[in-house]
């Protein structure tokens, strides 16, 4: 398929109404929240109607719940969960994540129960898919006892495109509207740092970085501004390609204000993230003038 997704869940069953367990929960860069449900042969005849009683139950789900769940899989903190999110839809707030919801149905066989209803509803929706189907060929090479996978999009076909159970949304009450009180101060902060003059050091400092090293090692992504970390101040880099896509590899600069001795302090970090494992492979702690 070729979609940049990010996984903010895994068998997720975090639902108030029901023990239901979708397969993967995913943010397209739209900010669309992504149900996709995996079939290892063949679909059954009402996978589509599981995996739209799945998208239902997201209709109304709050932005803090969406960034406790990304924190949660990745096991990371809120504040770097919602600027991985900000990153990945490449905004500068919160306001377009949640605004509708897709799913995503891959097998390697598709009974057309499934296909005619996919299609129909596809039809009936404007301006978008709603349904994607995706089949999963594998492929076996004897000369090297290897197995391959290949997806092909069938529908929507290449070229062309209520009964409420909620999410449990913890101990917090929803005050109402998309964007919470949490979400619209992690925007505020965020309009008030991308422009500041810390945000404006670690850029050229990452400019200057970046512009030494090959192109095999090279980030191809940067933050668009340096983050907060509550007492400190955060800047990334990561990669766009496998196979380290999608924070398989990151780098980051901590800066930690020393207003008494008058320098900012800074601490490297090499990060690999294996499935929810984060493993820490270095930090370096030097003043740096700002």
């Amino acid at each position: 398929m070729g979609e940049d997704l990010l996984i903010i869940g895994k068998e997720f069953s975090g639902f108030d109404r029901t023990a239901e367990r979708l397969d993967l929960l995913a943010l397209d860069p739209e900010g669309k929240v992504v149900i996709i449900e995996l079939k290892r042969d063949d679909t059954g005849a009402d996978v589509h109607w599981q995996a739209i009683k799945y998208a239902s139950y997201f209709q109304h789900t709050k932005v803090d719940a969406i960034i406790r769940m990304l924190a949660t899989h990745q096991k990371i903190d809120e504040l770097e969960a919602a600027n991985r999110i900000l990153q990945h839809l490449q905004a500068d707030d919160l306001s377009a994540l949640n605004h509708a919801q897709r799913i995503i149905i891959a097998s390697h066989r598709f009974a057309p129960e499934v296909t005619s209803a996919a299609l129909w509803l596809n039809e009936n929706v404007p301006g978008q898919s709603l349904i994607t189907c995706v089949q999963l060929i594998p492929y076996h090479d004897p000369a090297t006892n290897t197995l391959y996978l290949q997806g092909s999009t069938i529908i929507p076909l290449p070229g062309v495109e209520d009964y409420l159970v909620s999410v449990g949304e913890g101990t917090e009450t929803n005050t109402g509207g998309n964007v919470s009180s949490f979400a619209a101060k992690l925007t505020q902060a965020f309009a008030r740092n991308k422009d500041d003059e810390v945000t404006h050091f670690l850029k050229d400092m990452g400019k200057l970085t970046v512009a030494g090293l090959t192109e095999a090692i090279r980030p191809d992504r940067t933050s668009r501004w340096a983050g907060d970390g509550g007492g400190f101040r955060y800047y990334h880099f990561w990669y766009s390609r496998p196979p380290w896509k999608n924070w398989g590899l990151s780098y980051r600069v901590n800066l930690y204000p020393e207003m008494e001795l008058g320098y900012w302090r800074a601490e490297f970090e090499l990060k690999g993230y294996l499935g929810n494992a984060q493993r820490d492979f270095a930090g370096i702690d030097r003043p740096v003038e700002c």
